[in-house]
């Protein structure tokens, strides 16, 4: 009986203690940043190639080409692409920057209804966008339709 007793203690307290450690690793909100894909296109007429790259978003739902690395201060091209319902899609579009050293909060970028869909790659709705972030290091940008969030993207931000 001791021993049973005692076996039931340990069991309760391995349970109990993996448990915690769960709830801290899921608690956790790591920052790295969002993987990408790259491929090598031909950028000219004489042949020469480049890398296109598409930054994917946490939910495989969004993601957008880079046309290449954010500096920090300095306005760049983005072309956002989204899978999803035309319900959602159509909704007023917004990407909020947060920085990870500062918890720093800036609009990014705003888009305004539309009621038609783009699709465009294979996506069903494409936003092109001008962003700036302020300064460098890592920064997640929150993409929302309407005030619903919808993914988001980490990024490294480099010095200028």
């Amino acid at each position: 009986m001791r021993k049973a007793c005692n076996l039931f203690i340990t069991v309760g307290l391995l349970l109990v203690g993996c448990s915690q450690a769960e709830q801290t690793v899921i608690g956790a909100e790591e920052w790295r940043e969002s993987p990408t894909l790259v491929k090598e296109v031909v950028i000219t007429d004489d042949g020469k190639t480049g890398d296109f790259v598409f930054r994917i978003g946490d939910n495989g739902k969004l993601g957008f080409g880079e046309y290449g690395p954010f500096i920090a201060g300095e306005p760049q091209k983005h072309m956002w692409h989204f899978w999803g319902e035309k319900e959602v899609l159509t909704k007023p579009f917004k990407v909020v920057g947060v920085s990870k050293e500062t918890d720093e909060e800036v609009t990014v970028f705003e888009f305004p209804s539309n009621h038609v869909l783009a699709p465009n790659s294979g996506a069903d709705h494409h936003i092109p966008s001008m962003m700036t972030l302020p300064s460098e290091g890592l920064w997640k940008l929150e993409a929302y339709f309407g005030e619903k969030l919808f993914g988001n993207v980490i990024v490294n931000v480099e010095k200028p």
